[in-house]
């Protein structure tokens, strides 16, 4: 019976497993790549895609503790899809992953400055990420597929992420 229990136990955690390993974290030296997008793409006659990102934080608190706060950076590859393979639109992908790169960093870099003031409130730092996610939901609107056909555009905001990721280089994940 035991047997059967743990069989029925790892036939149901499995697919869970396997799934949990279509993530990707930012890293520099990690570009995404057409195999990075396994979702089924809607049909269209220009490149789109979609990039599922899952931007997060965990915090953990002891009695009377300023609290520890982790921020993560990922891209599920299940969800994410590209219409075509299409250069430019792959840029526009990674270009969006760096973005949300450059927010986590704020967002760490905010959330050091409350524990610097032992900041004790929960709230605290949920409106802290909140205020930056807005932010960032912003900014990926407005850069979103604006960089399709504009190749010029590309290179500028890339060029712009790319230093302020440099700015914020103590804020990347260790």
């Amino acid at each position: 019976m035991k047997t059967n229990f743990f069989t029925v136990i790892i036939i149901y955690l499995l697919p869970l497993l396997v799934k949990s390993q279509n993530y990707i974290e930012w890293d520099k030296s990690t570009k995404l790549n057409y195999e990075n997008f396994k979702k089924t793409p809607d049909q269209t006659k220009s490149p789109q895609g979609v990039l599922d990102m899952r931007m997060g934080w965990q915090i953990a608190q002891g009695n009377g503790q300023v609290p520890e706060l982790f921020v993560h950076n990922k891209v599920d590859q299940n969800t994410s899809w590209i219409s075509m393979k299409n250069q430019e639109i792959l840029n526009d992908m990674q270009l969006q992953f760096d973005l949300s790169e450059l927010y986590t960093r704020k967002i760490r870099k905010e959330f050091e400055s409350l524990r610097e003031k032992k900041e004790m409130s929960k709230d605290a730092y949920k409106a802290r990420f909140m205020a930056l996610q807005k932010n960032f939901q912003k900014r990926l609107k407005s850069v979103a597929t604006t960089t399709l056909n504009q190749p010029s555009l590309y290179k500028l905001l890339n060029k712009q992420i790319q230093d302020s990721l440099i700015i914020y280089n103590d804020y990347q994940k260790k």
